[in-house]
């Protein structure tokens, strides 16, 4: 039951009906209920996963508030969770890659990979779990209700991808239900509006060139095509997700309940450290508590941050997927996050300095920065959408030796619609700020003639969206952020 589908807004439709014709303690009940039939719609077998994940963490954290010394059942408990994650995502890669490590020493035999079927979303729960006990451990969380508990993991709209939900940004909304709020309501039809539209114009729009693109043999591609390629998939991967997390958080906001904010115009970064406090934010939170302050150790200097950096980045690229180009993707922006570290250090130590840079050449500098920073991203992405490392190391050959690959292969339709959609990335920001500040201005004349023109601009607005977007809906892509 794809967000970007009139199943699932049909499904959404019926969940929202009956919950607000339901008296408030049957509630919590029916989001359950919807939320184990949305996720067995999928594939019902694996919600019998996903229910006995969510009461064995139940079951632990009563044990490990039992216990004086929390930390060896808690180390327990994360790693009964993580081995749930590690044998069905996993264990076909690492028997691959034994049998490789076999075949090179010309040991006898091999293993055979055992295939598993990637539960929906594993990923994502399995996180939340090790997050509550870790909080648990650390004596920054209860042990709530198992009911509670239940749906905090299988809440629906952010059961398959996010975002990754704390304990405390959740089930508080869930024990202690919110009366309808129109104002909530609307703004959730808002953001599931623009969700979809971002998913079925930007981001499917340019899917097919993309896909035509990184199909073809390095050989018959050039520099400015490979780089292209890598601005273009940056373009796709940021509106696809983008458009899941807004859909998610309007399908939560209409049944009352908020979720954290994902993105933030992470390609108006200035540095890759800014980029990831932008980019997939509940994700980079719980990198940045989870794995890099403790890899720190509560120290500070330079050694230490470059090494939290590699290793933290490294372990989010292999949550990404199973494979050497995500390892080596995340190894990369950890390699980023350390060189800006390593540049930085000083200046970040004396806070009061001064800056570099005179008044006037400061936007200027500013710019070269996002430039800069855009640009090395992009390279990343390379790692992340290439079939294989050596797909990957071939296409950056020919990106970083232009003078011996200069012929186009790639149409000029597909660098157009590249560039259109960079500029709107970059352009959306500014468009916004003037945006809310007429709204404010309208909203501060109070006048009922100002209201009506706001109300009417707004669902003017709102229709167009649904238009177009029940127009474009069939046959759309799934989300890239499934798979993961």
């Amino acid at each position: 039951m794809r967000f970007n589908s009139l199943i699932y807004l049909a499904f959404l439709f019926v969940v929202v009906l009956v919950l607000w014709a339901l008296p408030t303690r049957a509630r919590r009940g029916w989001l359950l209920f919807v939320s184990y039939a949305f996720y067995a719609s999928w594939h019902w077998p694996f919600v019998f996963l996903l229910a006995g994940v969510a009461t064995y963490t139940w079951a632990a954290s009563k044990w490990i508030i039992k216990a004086e010394d929390r930390r060896r059942r808690g180390a327990i408990a994360i790693a009964v969770n993580l081995a749930v994650l590690g044998i069905f995502k996993y264990s076909d890669w690492a028997v691959i890659n034994a049998n490789g490590l076999a075949h090179a020493l010309r040991a006898p035999g091999s293993l055979a990979p055992p295939h598993w079927l990637l539960p929906l979303g594993v990923s994502f729960y399995v996180f939340e779990c090790v997050s509550y006990i870790v909080d648990l451990v650390r004596k920054r969380e209860k042990v709530h209700s198992i009911f509670s508990f239940h749906l905090y993991l299988a809440f629906f709209p952010h059961l398959v991808a996010g975002p990754i939900l704390r304990a405390k940004e959740l089930l508080p909304q869930i024990e202690k239900a919110r009366p309808f709020d129109r104002d909530r309501f609307f703004d959730g039809i808002r953001m599931i509006a623009t969700g979809l539209c971002l998913k079925t114009l930007l981001a499917d729009g340019i899917t097919p060139d993309i896909d035509a693109a990184f199909a073809r043999t390095p050989e018959t591609l050039s520099s400015i095509d490979v780089a292209v390629m890598a601005m273009a998939f940056g373009m796709q991967i940021y509106f696809d997700f983008a458009s899941y997390s807004r859909i998610a958080i309007g399908s939560a906001k209409l049944c009352g309940i908020e979720l954290v904010e994902n993105f933030n115009y992470p390609y108006s970064a200035h540095s890759p450290s800014e980029f990831w406090n932008r980019w997939h934010m509940s994700l980079s939170r719980w990198i940045r508590d989870y794995l890099f302050y403790p890899l720190t150790k509560g120290r500070t200097d330079l050694w230490d941050l470059c090494r939290a950096a590699v290793l933290s980045m490294a372990l989010c690229g292999l949550w990404h997927g199973a494979g050497w180009t995500f390892v080596v993707w995340g190894l990369y922006h950890g390699v980023l996050i350390a060189g800006y570290h390593i540049v930085t250090f000083r200046s970040r130590a004396k806070p009061g300095a001064a800056p570099v840079a005179p008044r006037v050449a400061r936007p200027y500098v500013r710019a070269a920065q996002v430039l800069l920073t855009f640009g090395l991203i992009c390279i990343g992405w390379i790692f992340f959408r290439a079939a294989s490392l050596t797909h990957a190391t071939e296409l950056l050959s020919h990106l970083f030796t232009p003078w011996a690959h200069m012929r186009r292969a790639l149409s000029g339709t597909f660098y157009l619609h590249t560039a259109a959609l960079v500029s709107l990335v970059w352009l959306a920001p500014f468009a916004i700020k003037q945006l809310e500040s007429v709204r404010k201005r309208w909203t501060d004349a109070a006048s009922s003639r100002s209201s009506f023109a706001l109300w009417a601009a707004d669902g003017m607005t709102l229709g167009v969206l649904l238009a177009i977007t029940l127009v474009y809906l069939h046959g759309q892509t799934a989300f890239i952020y499934f798979q993961f």
